[in-house]
């Protein structure tokens, strides 16, 4: 039985938010190619040489401080590259005819990032003035939801008095003028890691005054590329420009800033290509924020300012961060990086009707947002692979986080779902066995997890991962212990520092309920129509809880519209649930689901999810408008399952009708989304379609579970089934629980035992959601936990059961002293003990000692190294702890030998074999792993257990 134990180590203060590293490996380099525009007719060009840009290519990063694409990285076909994500293709035109296991393929990954190397103190300089920015933290008011296609407000409607205009917050994207000055301040008095991150961006070159600005270009693309690094390269220096100047206090940042600002808002009129969207998402935090600072704290910005960029974000990037029209979006985290992109834009606009329809997608599209989720915290990339996974959650995290300083939370949604996927990403990143469920989006439907598990990609996922801990943990009080295990060892450069807290008490308000539709079971109702010339007659009879329907039909796959469907009708929302339980063999292409029409006309607008004796799952929409067109909105899908058995789903909001496939009735996966075009039709047709395939040949298929909005609710109660998975968490003095909820329960039944498989006794009885927190724990004890699902028929079987064993976090007392090594080199040693694992002690010699002196005596219990982002052979292999109280008789504490590590910015944590109060600690290395030149780490931690 799996148990789950945090590493108990935690940092100082100091370094409590421990994160970082803006690139998968975060590899170095010290020279970069200039983009390669020689083709293209430059605009104007600000003199001082060359632009510093980085290598073109996919995947690339854009350097130091910069960020690569979170996007669908690589080109359809690309060899991917070491560490990161790719593309799984862009769509394509219409199918054929659906042969077994069509499953999209993924694609390649981007490469690595770069580490920037120390940096300089910040010089002094005049303090930023303050703006004429409104404060954060803006309430909004009491919104609602729109049935129509548009968006309701986010939250600025009065009770009863009419409507309150939103008071935007700038700077507020998502970084406010509070996060400013304490940053500031934290820099200023050498406080770790925020020091050295701080270094990185000071040395990084699109951080300095002599930048030489690679654009503007009246014209931007992505897939195909066109001066696409000319335009990274500045945009992320308009980022690090704004904040070096609020970090220094001195214009000359400000003014550079601004002038590469404007001339791009000048000169850009097109930002084109198939995956626009992704640079825009993956760097809108950069040029908006960057924008805000210098609106929000620069004395020399104007009115004209805000104008000519509002003008810029209005008629060029936001265009372009939506290309494919309203609603459409590609899946998971393509979507989720135009929803930041538009987000961040329509808070610097002071828009709040495109922040409303921002908010409104982010929580009802099913196949990008929030929604696209499980109860365990799957995102819809989340089986595509990590790196996916990651880009998706960042995405929906910086828009949650820019959300909230202008007042509405929506971590709060879904029961704090952003909580509920830093978890599990962090969980299986860090390699402890975590059960996956089937899953998805409208790019693939995955059954199993066979992604790459212990991704360190993007400084292992440092800024968003910090942003979560703020959030939940800061701010609400709440417990992440595996994200806590993963900040341990994260690097923090210079830009993950920006979003790296030790406290946060700003609040905000959940945004309003949604109005999603439900379904209710029914027992009857349904009416009968043979449609497309489907012979003979068709039925539908209920009994015993099952419904039995009976038709012919030629076929619906395609355009083919001949089948018999029972239905009903609907006004306005509504959605319909069956589970498929057999299709009759009439053909290996018999098929049974539910369908949504607009009218009972044959090749009617419509939408339909089925099962067929293919083992398979089969969706087609027609006269919908869907991203990627047919090849997309008409396709099949693996199942997990062995027979023609699976849950179906549909779904309309407005003018969106959404597919869903479901192992279980609860666990969701949307992977079919369509735009109703035209005159919005008050009433749709919802029900249960089969189709024989062999017209004159009626085939019967069996449905359970069938519900729909408006129906009767006379369906027999059923004992429910288990929940699909448990997932226990390591807290401290708690063991937070989430599990996958099951269909048809009322109430949850979590039981705990001390040992596996029990006895287990119930600690609580009446659950009513997916999660709970045990705090009636012992720190140091394993439990073992199980749940079951209830209702008013009976109590369901135990789900599978996880453990976890609770322990209160060590803390890192290597702070506030001073460090050296053999070398006599303090300056070198100190990186070692600056809780960042960006930096790293360098040394010249394959044997050598490093040592700190805490200022006084501690027992250390246990250390930890972790490995530089250098070469394998020059991590150190054999060493001694060594313990001192006056520096020159020491004791041997501990001693290690042929120890290895499996990745940079690997931690690895020992047990002080013989502790005892010391003010002095060495590690004396006798060897390293074959370097013949240099050993090096990134970081050794002191922890001493601390009430």
């Amino acid at each position: 039985m799996k148990v789950h134990k945090v590493r108990a180590i935690a940092l100082t203060i100091a370094a409590a938010g421990l994160a970082g590293g803006c690139g998968g490996g975060l590899e170095r380099f010290d020279s970069a190619a200039e983009p390669n525009n020689s083709s293209n007719t430059q605009i104007s060009k600000s003199p001082g040489g060359t632009p510093d840009a980085g290598t073109p290519g996919t995947g690339s990063t854009p350097g130091a401080s910069g960020a690569p694409s979170m996007g669908d990285m690589a080109n359809t076909g690309a060899t991917p590259s070491a560490g990161g994500t790719g593309s799984t293709g862009d769509a394509t035109s219409a199918g054929s005819t659906p042969s077994a296991g069509d499953t999209p393929s993924t694609g390649g990954t981007p490469s690595a990032g770069i580490t920037p190397s120390a940096g300089i103190t910040p010089s002094a300089g005049t303090t930023p003035s303050a703006g004429s920015t409104p404060s954060a933290g803006t309430t909004p008011g009491s919104g609602g939801t729109s049935s129509n296609g548009r968006a309701p407000a986010a939250g600025g409607t009065a009770g009863t008095g009419g409507t309150v205009a939103r008071v935007f917050s700038h700077p507020g994207t998502p970084l406010t003028r509070s996060d400013l000055d304490t940053l500031k301040s934290y820099v200023s008095q050498g406080r770790e890691p925020w020091k050295s991150a701080y270094d990185q961006l000071t040395n990084d070159g699109k951080a300095k005054l002599t930048y030489a600005m690679a654009g503007p270009y009246a014209t931007v693309s992505r897939a195909p590329d066109l001066n696409l690094w000319a335009w990274r390269n500045d945009m992320v220096a308009i980022w690090n420009l704004s904040r070096m100047w609020y970090f220094t206090g001195n214009e000359e940042y400000a003014k550079k800033a601004r002038a590469i600002l404007m001339a791009w808002a000048t000169t850009q009129l097109a930002f084109s290509g198939r995956e626009s969207m992704l640079d825009l998402g993956d760097y809108a935090y950069m040029f908006v924020g960057g924008a805000d600072i210098l609106r929000g704290t620069w004395p020399g910005w104007t009115e004209a300012d805000t104008a000519t960029v509002k003008k810029y974000f209005k008629n060029v990037l936001m265009p372009a961060s939506n290309p494919y029209g309203d609603q459409q979006f590609g899946a998971a985290n393509k979507g989720a990086l135009a929803l930041v992109s538009l987000g961040l834009m329509a808070i610097f606009n002071d828009d709040e009707e495109a922040l409303n329809k921002v908010v409104y997608q982010a929580r009802t599209l099913a196949h990008i947002g929030l929604r696209n989720s499980n109860d365990i915290g799957m995102l819809g990339d989340s089986l595509r692979d990590q790196g996916h996974f990651h880009g998706q959650l960042r995405s929906l995290t910086m828009l949650a986080e820019a959300l909230w300083k202008q007042g509405i939370d929506i971590y709060s949604d879904l029961d704090d779902r952003l909580l509920a996927s830093g978890e599990y990403f962090a969980r299986v990143n860090e390699l402890v066995p975590t059960n996956a469920l089937p899953f998805g989006t409208t790019d693939a439907y995955y059954t199993a997890d066979v992604t790459n598990r212990g991704w360190d990609g993007w400084g292992g996922g440092n800024i968003v991962l910090n942003q979560i801990h703020a959030a939940y943990v800061l701010r609400k009080g709440m417990q992440a212990p595996f994200i806590a295990q993963r900040r341990l060892w994260m690097p923090v450069d210079g830009n993950s520092f920006m979003f790296l807290k030790e406290a946060d008490a700003s609040v905000a308000a959940p945004a309003p309920q949604l109005s999603i539709p439900s379904a209710i079971p029914l027992t009857s109702g349904l009416s009968d129509i043979d449609i497309g010339g489907a012979t003979p007659a068709g039925t539908a009879k209920y009994a015993a809880g099952n419904w039995t329907v009976t038709g012919a039909g030629a076929e619906i796959w395609g355009t083919n519209d001949s089948c018999h469907f029972a239905y009903k009708a609907l006004v306005g929302d509504g959605a319909i649930i069956a589970k498929v339980e057999t299709v009759q063999n009439t053909g290996l292409s018999a098929k049974a689901g539910v369908m949504m029409r607009t009218s009972l006309d044959q090749g009617a607008p419509r939408a339909w999810m089925a099962i067929t004796n293919r083992i398979q799952a089969e969706q087609n929409m027609q006269k919908l408008t869907a991203y990627g067109g047919s090849n997309y909105a008409n396709k099949t899908l693996p199942i997990a399952n062995t027979a023609a058995s699976y849950w179906v789903k549909l779904e309309r909001i407005g003018n969106v009708i959404t597919g869903y496939l479901s192992p279980d009735g609860t666990n969701w996966a949307a992977t079919d989304v369509g735009r109703i075009d035209g005159p919005l039709p008050d009433t749709i047709y919802a029900g249960l379609v089969v189709a024989s395939t062999v017209n004159g040949t009626p085939g019967s298929s069996v449905f359970s579970n069938v519900q729909i909005t408006g129906g009767d609710g006379n369906a027999p109660s059923v004992i429910p089934a288990a929940p699909a998975t448990l997932l226990a968490e390591p807290g401290d003095g708690a063991v937070p629980l989430r599990w996958q909820r099951s269909s048809g329960a009322t109430r949850y039944m979590v039981k705990r035992a001390t040992s596996s498989g029990g006895p287990y006794t119930a600690i609580a009885t009446d659950v009513k959601g997916g999660s709970y927190t045990d705090r009636s724990v012992a720190n140091g004890v394993t439990y073992y936990y199980t749940v079951s699902a209830a209702n008013s028929a009976g109590v369901s079987a135990n789900s599978p059961e996880d453990a976890a064993t609770p322990a209160h976090p060590m803390v890192n007392v290597a702070a506030g002293g001073s460090a050296n090594d053999s070398a006599n080199n303090a300056d070198n040693a100190r990186h070692a003990f600056d809780h960042n694992s960006a930096t790293q002690w360098f040394y010249k010699g394959v044997q050598g000692w490093l040592q700190y002196d805490l200022g006084h005596a501690e027992t250390v219990q246990r250390y930890t190294v972790i490995s530089s982002n250098d070469l394998v052979p020059r991590d150190p292999k054999d060493w001694q702890l060594l313990g001192s109280n006056d520096g020159v008789t020491w004791q041997t504490l501990d001693a290690q030998s042929n120890q290895t590590f499996t990745r940079r910015f690997a931690p690895k944590n020992y047990a002080v074999s013989r502790p005892g109060a010391y003010r002095y600690y060495r590690l004396n290395i006798t060897a390293n792993n074959g370097d013949a030149t240099f050993t090096d780490l990134a970081e050794l931690g002191l922890f001493v257990s601390k009430p």
